[in-house]
């Protein structure tokens, strides 16, 4: 199957703010990203019969029901918990709580919310019913979710999700077996040129 995972356009929030689950508002102009990934669609994709999920917030909700009106909320979709740390600026949270996380990012939240081993349970539990029904989808979703998905499905290391880095409004495209993940498109928001 083919799988697109779009990230959401930017959030209308301070600079340096973590939001994670909290539901914060887009640009203004967040239409015109979703126009072009539209037209991306239709140029690379004319006759593709896809299915849309999306996470119920409202960065992602909006795109994807721009995309296709018949999308479906999924709650597995979600950004991960930041907990203690939503609506805080990352330059306010005590760097040894930062460096606690860092230590060991698969297991640790010391923000009191979910882990990324925790975020990858929630979200593969998931995620198999759509790979065992082997039709092109696209999921609509946040960075945390679309990193942690990469590699769990091309069989990369959990420590190594932040290595990638999908941009606002960008697409990132597998296709995805059974047993295997090929990489074809990292996070590129190139459509806008």
């Amino acid at each position: 199957m083919k799988l697109l995972l779009i990230r959401h356009p930017e959030p209308d929030v301070v600079k340096g703010l973590c939001y994670g689950q909290t539901d914060v508002p887009i640009v203004a102009t967040w239409q015109s990203d979703a126009q072009a990934i539209d037209d991306w669609l239709a140029h690379y994709y004319p006759d593709k019969a896809w299915q849309f999920y999306h996470s119920p917030l409202t960065r992602t909700r909006l795109l994807a029901e721009q995309l296709n009106s018949a999308s479906k909320p999924v709650e597995a979709l979600k950004e991960v918990d930041f907990g203690d740390w939503e609506n805080r600026l990352w330059n306010d949270i005590p760097k040894s709580e930062i460096d606690a996380w860092r230590t060991d990012l698969m297991h640790s939240s010391p923000y009191q919310g979910e882990s990324l081993n925790d975020l990858l349970s929630r979200l593969m539990a998931w995620f198999e019913s759509i790979r065992k029904a082997d039709q092109d989808t696209v999921l609509v979703t946040h960075s945390g979710v679309i990193k942690v998905l990469l590699v769990a499905l091309c069989e990369f290391p959990l420590e190594q999700c932040f290595r990638f880095n999908p941009t606002y409004s960008s697409i990132t495209e597998l296709d995805v077996g059974e047993s295997f993940a090929l990489l074809n498109r990292l996070g590129a928001g190139d459509w806008t040129a």
